[in-house]
């Protein structure tokens, strides 16, 4: 999920298995399943190189030979659909896809970086400038940094704006900017080139160690609750060997040198395994502010 999920990228470069004949070496065959909403579309050539370093590594590293096959999904019914079809074995998604699959799993997969797997979004605006509240943002430029991290934040964006006119409308009253790095998003408000930015609070507090002078011109406006983005999961009805060695793997990714620079590349230090009640607090924020709690689908019964 711009940092990509670790796990994505594992499940992304497992898919390489299958064009590469001296790594096959097993009939079993795992179908993964991915949303295109947890792939970073601005950095696929960086993302496939690194799928390679992790086919020639730790694949033969772990002794992983099995066939992978990988689908990519455009939307939320094709994913349904493959999922209630067994389709697929494992599928990385975002945690409001979760709830539109009426999926509740036990246990979810879950990348790591520095300070944890929540994800929290402010709004910064300088100290010395023109909004001192949400409602000033009206005719205003936003800067919003672009990555897949950001996958909620027009959500909550749209939800403090909403209180400011009492509708779903608010969004448009604000003129946005996209950046694909949240650096340029907060050095625009630094230099008065706009006059708020959308970004990560863990970009704002790297970006303030690296340059300390920010944290006294720019100041956190609102901040969003901690939420998980996106995530990883295995059907709950696949058992076996290949899913004990896959998830070994999977956890153990940061004990690898191959993985080890997958995670470096991705930003994240290695991937946790988590209840699947940490999606909670997420999913009551998807369902306040998105006005909807799914239910599981027919003849479905939570996992």
């Amino acid at each position: 999920m711009r940092t990509l999920m670790a796990f994505l990228l594992v499940m992304y470069a497992a898919g390489w298995s299958h064009a590469e004949p001296e790594l096959v070496r097993s009939d079993q065959v795992v179908r993964l399943g991915i949303s295109s909403r947890t792939f970073p579309a601005t950095n696929r050539n960086d993302a496939l190189a690194a799928m390679r370093v992790w086919v020639d590594t730790v694949i033969k590293e772990r002794e992983l030979r099995e066939s992978v096959e990988v689908a990519l999904y455009d939307s939320v019914e094709e994913l349904r659909s493959a999922y209630e079809q067994g389709r697929v074995d494992a599928v990385s998604l975002t945690t409001e896809e979760i709830m539109l699959l009426g999926v509740r799993p036990d246990y979810v997969y879950i990348p790591n970086q520095d300070h944890g797997f929540h994800v929290r979004y402010v709004l910064l605006v300088r100290r010395d400038g023109a909004v001192a509240d949400v409602a000033d943002l009206t005719g205003h430029e936003l800067v919003v940094a672009d990555h897949q991290r950001m996958v909620f934040a027009g959500f909550w964006l749209e939800s403090l704006l909403a209180d400011v006119d009492g509708n779903r409308t608010g969004r448009r009253l604000v003129d946005q900017a996209r950046v694909a790095k949240p650096s340029k998003a907060i050095l625009r408000v630094f230099f008065q080139q706009a006059q708020a930015a959308l970004v990560t609070l863990e970009a704002f507090e790297l970006a303030c160690e690296l340059n300390p002078q920010l944290r006294d011109e720019l100041k956190v406006l609102r901040e969003s609750p901690p939420l998980v983005t996106a995530l990883f999961l295995f059907r709950p009805d696949w058992h076996g060997v290949t899913r004990e060695r896959l998830e070994e793997a999977v956890l153990n990714l940061h004990a690898t040198p191959g993985g080890q620079q997958v995670l470096t590349v991705f930003q994240s230090s290695r991937m946790e395994k988590q209840p699947g009640s940490v999606l909670d607090s997420t999913r009551s924020f998807l369902e306040r502010y998105l006005g909807f709690a799914p239910d599981p689908p027919p003849g479905e019964e939570p996992s």
